[in-house]
């Protein structure tokens, strides 16, 4: 067998570790740690840390679905993620105001944050890599929403789709830095007291 084929079916082993998609093999730990970040996350998702002046709040809500995606693979932390955005239509300051728009915003929104588990966490660069495609991933289901539903409040002397974006990325952006700054060190207190469960964060 050529070098070549042992180098696509390594980087084919390697895609369906981080999809990781079957549930049956991924245990009660796994299946723990989905529940516990889908209860963090609606409570962290209730303490706004600030508010945006165009709208849209910063907080932690993102913060332990992109953990389970990290440690657990792409399908376990969208599952995470989309719980999550199921659960937060039915929590307090969910804005739905058509079936369609409630879909781009919560759940598949939130689901996109799995994206984080296509990402090898081995340090500071590759971990903002993998928020980074998280929220990137999240952004487009948002900009969707907005560039659909609320194109009409944007102002006069602003493109709709400007106006999409800038709305959606003053809350992302400082969201995503935040999240950054305080994953790692959770990533690396979790690999010291469980070690050999999941994913570890390398130095």
């Amino acid at each position: 067998m050529s070098s070549q084929s042992l180098s696509s079916s390594g980087q084919a082993i390697d895609v369906r570790e981080r999809l990781n998609l079957d549930p049956t093999h991924w245990g009660v730990q796994a299946l723990a740690e989905i529940g516990v970040a889908v209860a963090l996350a609606a409570v962290l998702g209730q303490l706004r840390l600030f508010m945006m002046p165009q709208g849209g709040s910063v907080s932690l809500e993102a913060l332990p679905i992109i953990f389970v995606a990290v440690r657990r693979g792409v399908v376990p932390g969208a599952t995470a993620g989309l719980l999550y955005g199921l659960l937060q239509l039915v929590l307090p300051g969910a804005f739905v105001y058509q079936p369609l728009q409630a879909a781009l915003d919560y759940p598949l929104a939130f689901m996109a944050l799995g994206a984080a588990g296509f990402v090898d966490v081995r340090g500071w660069r590759t971990l903002a890599l993998a928020v980074c495609a998280a929220f990137a991933a999240r952004f487009c289901f948002h900009f969707a929403s907005g560039a659909i539903y609320f194109a009409s409040y944007a102002p006069q002397w602003e493109n709709w789709w400007m106006y999409a974006a800038t709305y959606n990325l003053l809350f992302l952006v400082p969201e995503g830095i935040v999240t950054t700054l305080l994953l790692w060190p959770l990533l690396k207190a979790y690999d010291a007291a469980f070690p050999g469960r999941g994913r570890t964060a390398q130095p």
